[in-house]
């Protein structure tokens, strides 16, 4: 027979596995010390499972305990969105999507995302949420997140993307620099200028094949500034001077009064922007949008190359779409 466990007894285990501490967690829960314990214990032995390790005050979850609550996470959020779609039908809508976007991702793609009609879901909302790459990911595979427009997402099996773009980095330096009236510069070209890049964090792979590039081409940054965002580099350029590296969107935007953007000729240095969703995510919703989202990709941008397959209900039989002549 299937155990059925209360969620209240779901968000116990998960508090304490947060805060590895009964005082904390019982505060944070608004329940005594003793309750707690008593609830912690009382589905350990449901389950027949030890979840904690205790000893004279000390808690640490066992490995049977952390993949308990790496699920017990996902149901009770399953559980807060039951209720928060119900409201939301109550209101009006029937279905709701929770979609993700990096900051610098093409405008154009989240202004598609908003022109969708779906027939089988008319009236549809969309909830969106603007986070960093590695972030968006984390919230996929949590079930925070249905679908993200994400901008050189990690590869792992559990995420099924779709390559939408290919969009070189842009460097933005003021109208009167050396290299402003070429076309196209290549790093070098910036070599004796201060940089402004963003945050390792953000995108760790571009900015160690940036560094890797650089180093290739004979020389190191004299000075480099990081940034979180396009208005921290401009405010920075209009102080410093210097060049700014950033994906076409945020370097048009700030590429004014006196500043310009040329992309960059770097094979290597390019942001890759991908229509991403967990792999195993049963909603038919989800499938239906990421469909008709394809769809109206391959008649805006192309080739559309598939980095992972979608799943087969979605677009058939795994692919590679070949490149137009």
């Amino acid at each position: 027979m299937q155990s059925t466990i209360e969620i209240r007894y779901l968000t116990a285990v998960v508090t304490l596995a947060e805060e590895l501490n009964y005082t904390r967690a019982a505060r944070r829960l608004r329940m005594s010390q003793s309750g707690l314990s008593r609830c912690i214990q009382d589905i350990e032995l449901k389950l027949d499972i030890r979840l904690f390790h205790r000893d004279r005050g000390s808690v640490e979850l066992t490995d049977a305990g952390r993949a308990f609550v790496e699920e017990a996470r996902l149901a009770i959020l399953h559980d807060e969105r039951a209720v928060q779609f119900a409201r939301a039908v109550n209101e009006g809508a029937e279905s709701i999507l929770e979609i993700g976007r990096s900051p610098d991702i093409d405008p154009a793609l989240v202004e598609m995302l908003f022109s969708l009609h779906l027939p089988l879901y008319p009236n549809l909302k969309i909830h969106l949420h603007s986070e960093f790459s590695a972030d968006l990911t984390h919230r996929l595979l949590n079930a925070h997140l249905d679908v993200a427009l994400i901008t050189q997402p990690a590869v792992d099996p559990r995420l099924t993307t779709v390559k939408l773009a290919e969009a070189p980095l842009y460097a933005v330096v003021s109208e009167d620099h050396l290299v402003a009236q070429k076309e196209s510069l290549k790093l070098k070209d910036l070599s004796a200028s201060q940089w402004v890049v963003l945050d390792r964090r953000i995108h760790p792979t571009l900015y160690e094949q940036m560094m890797r590039t650089a180093s290739e081409a004979g020389f190191q940054p004299k000075e480099i500034h990081y940034i979180m965002n396009a208005d921290e580099a401009f405010h920075l350029l209009s102080a410093n001077g210097g060049v700014a590296f950033l994906s076409k969107a945020s370097a048009l935007r700030i590429a004014t009064h006196g500043w310009v953007a040329r992309p960059l000729d770097e094979k290597t240095l390019s942001l890759d922007e991908h229509l991403a969703a967990r792999a195993d995510n049963p909603s038919k919703l989800v499938s239906e949008f990421v469909r008709t989202f394809v769809k109206r990709m391959k008649s805006v941008l192309q080739p559309l190359q598939l980095s992972l397959p979608i799943r087969s209900d979605v677009l058939g039989p795994p692919k590679q779409i070949p490149q137009s002549s």
